[in-house]
């Protein structure tokens, strides 16, 4: 169950899940001085603009055969479970970002397949591995880059060293990466974070969504997440207030349908244009 921030005590629960974080943080020398030193010394070869795919239904085919059309012009971070679906095999992303524990260790048997189809797929040597940091996430290969993924709301950082300062998204966490590694111009794309709009309830007011991917969607029963529809939509007002701390000029966000407010709007038609412009 996500903590539900309406009541006194998720209130207490956050703030002092936040006073551990910093706690935590301030003791940890080892982890502060790897991940300045690995920042610090970032040298490789990049383009001067990326692309990052969320898993959102509409990240759709004929963006991704413009956008392999036009490859060798843009880097581009995938996630999660990007490689099911069926572009990926000719969309081969530069960086290839895990956040989620699940993806580590888990006991339900389906997540363990998709992990095991996800390390097949990154274990191209084209593909730089992103994680948290941390020596586990190295079952799937040596990270390239890997980031603070401690969290603490009272702070507006999105800085990969430091815990960051919005809920573990992570999409956002790629749009923080690719900023740090000083991308001039960042489209994201299927990036629709529209929740509110897909939630039912059944005859007895137990909550579902319609979770949809570019992969596939699904209906989940979400009474393992949520309490009632007013700590859903709390829940996902509050991810809405702190993507704020992500606002810059050089995000654009590719799309006709996403609840992000945040950045500049490209409709899907114009970004077709611009890529074969190029």
């Amino acid at each position: 169950m996500f903590t539900n921030t309406l009541t006194i005590k998720g209130k207490i629960r956050v703030i002092l899940s936040q006073c551990k974080t910093i706690l935590l943080n301030s003791i940890n020398i080892k982890k502060k001085l790897y991940l300045h030193s690995k920042w610090n010394n970032i040298n490789f070869l990049r383009k001067d603009t990326a692309i990052v795919i969320a898993d959102g239904p509409s990240f759709s085919s004929e963006i991704a055969n413009n956008i392999v059309s036009k490859r060798r012009h843009f880097d581009i971070i995938t996630m999660n479970h990007y490689c099911l679906n069926e572009v990926s095999n000719k969309l081969i992303p530069d960086y290839y970002l895990l956040s989620d524990p699940e993806n580590v260790k888990t006991k339900n048997i389906k997540t363990k397949k998709i992990n095991e189809t996800i390390k097949r797929y990154i274990l191209n040597d084209k593909i730089k591995f992103i994680s948290p940091y941390g020596k586990r996430w190295e079952v799937y290969k040596k990270p390239f880059l890997q980031f603070n993924d401690s969290e603490n709301l009272s702070s507006n950082n999105i800085d990969p060293r430091h815990p960051r300062g919005y809920r573990s998204n992570t999409g956002f966490k790629a749009i923080a990466l690719m900023l740090a590694l000083q991308y001039s111009k960042i489209f994201i794309v299927g990036f629709d974070y529209d929740y509110p709009r897909k939630i039912v309830l059944d005859q007895n007011n137990k909550l579902f969504l319609l979770d949809e991917h570019s992969y596939g969607s699904e209906k989940i029963d979400c009474s393992n997440y949520f309490d009632s529809v007013a700590h859903a939509m709390n829940w996902w007002a509050t991810d809405y207030w702190h993507y704020k701390k992500f606002n810059s000029t050089k995000v654009i966000n590719v799309t006709e349908n996403s609840m992000i407010d945040v950045f500049s709007r490209m409709s899907t038609e114009k970004f077709i244009n611009y890529i074969k412009s190029i």
